[in-house]
């Protein structure tokens, strides 16, 4: 057998476990992908849900299920649970609601994002007004997914 065919089998066993490795590869990142976009999904409803804050202030509540007192020496944000019962709903002084406003929106909202030109798709952890370049070809030209 002459070398050039050892080299020619050589090289399609490279380039099989090459593919392969691209298929693991790919497989592997549709799944980040779908874990990321599920994560930026999370990360929205924390947002909205810090846009508002409750507190309850120092006083005296009544457990709503067993009608046990308390006094409560500090605000909270969250009661306790009842030392009787277990419930946490009480009758008592109504709680104070900050409503927190956010930011102008940002141009670029975080995502999934392909770019125009290798067809390579790029996360965007968090919101921007600039798009960054593609990290494979380099190209600005990216559009959402």
């Amino acid at each position: 057998m002459s070398s050039a065919q050892e080299r020619a089998r050589e090289l399609a066993r490279e380039m099989k476990k090459a593919i392969m490795e691209a298929k693991t590869a790919e497989a592997r990142a549709k799944r980040l992908g779908d874990e990321v976009l599920l994560a930026l999904a999370e990360a929205k409803k924390e947002q909205e849900a810090a846009s508002e804050i409750i507190e309850y202030p120092v006083g005296r509540y009544e457990c709503k299920r067993c009608g046990q007192g308390s006094i409560f020496s500090q605000t909270y944000r969250e009661l306790p649970a009842c030392d009787n019962c277990g419930s946490t709903e009480y009758v008592g002084a109504e709680p104070t609601i900050t409503k927190i406003t956010p930011p102008p929106p940002k141009k670029y909202h975080a995502g999934m994002y392909e770019c125009s030109g290798c067809r390579t798709r790029i996360v965007l952890p968090e919101d921007m007004d600039e798009l960054p370049p593609c990290d494979i070809c380099g190209g600005h030209k990216l559009k959402a997914v």
